[in-house]
Formats: structure tokens, C-alpha cells, sequence
């Protein structure tokens, strides 16, 4: 069993370990171990070859819906930028430069 760290972070008290499952298990599992994770907030450490691979750890859902919602505007108003900035080239551009040939120049 390996040890780990509380889901609060900053506290360094070591709680609950977690199990340890292989890959072959985890395939063979994988309904039962999302069940529990879920609903038992089980955790588990992923091995292959006997060797750590990944952790699977139950989330919060408000707080991933809430990170993926802050994300997508983040998203949203970097294209925007990217919107307003495109235009406002596209104003400003002489026409008798060929924007093709200035990326090739600058490629060189």
C-alpha cells in the first residue's frame, strides 16, 4: 500500500492509503473501480510492471464543471483578441503588400 496525502494540500497529514491495482486488473475492473471511486471516494495507484504509473482519484464536480466554465472564457476572450486583432490588420495592411510574401521573408 502506498500512502497519501489528504485532499487538502496544504495540510501535510498522511490519512488513507491507496490500493494499489494493475493495468491488467484496472481493464478487467474498470466499472467496479469508477464505482468506488465515485461513491466510496476510493483511490487508487496504477501499476505496470509492477511500476507507478498513474493515480486515479475521485473529483469534485461542481469545482471541474466551475475550472472548465472559467476555462472556456478564458478561451472565448483570447479568440476575440485574436478576432479584433486579425481585423484591425486587415485594415491597417498597404495594399500593395503581399502578406505572403513578407511570412516567406520572415520564414528565411
Amino acid at each position: 500500500m502506498i500512502v497519501s496525502q489528504s485532499r487538502d494540500y496544504s495540510d501535510t497529514i498522511w490519512r488513507q492509503a491507496m490500493a494499489l491495482i494493475g493495468i491488467r486488473d484496472l481493464r478487467q475492473k474498470t466499472s467496479e473501480i469508477i464505482r468506488r471511486i465515485q461513491e466510496e471516494n476510493a483511490e487508487y495507484v496504477v501499476t505496470y510492471q509492477g511500476k507507478p504509473v498513474a493515480l486515479l482519484l475521485p473529483i469534485d464536480t461542481e469545482e471541474v464543471e466551475k475550472a472548465m466554465l472559467e476555462a472556456g472564457k478564458r478561451s472565448a476572450t483570447g479568440w476575440e483578441r485574436y478576432k479584433r486583432l486579425a481585423e484591425e490588420l486587415r485594415r491597417e495592411w498597404p495594399e500593395d503588400v503581399d502578406a505572403q510574401k513578407v511570412l516567406e521573408e520572415i520564414r528565411r
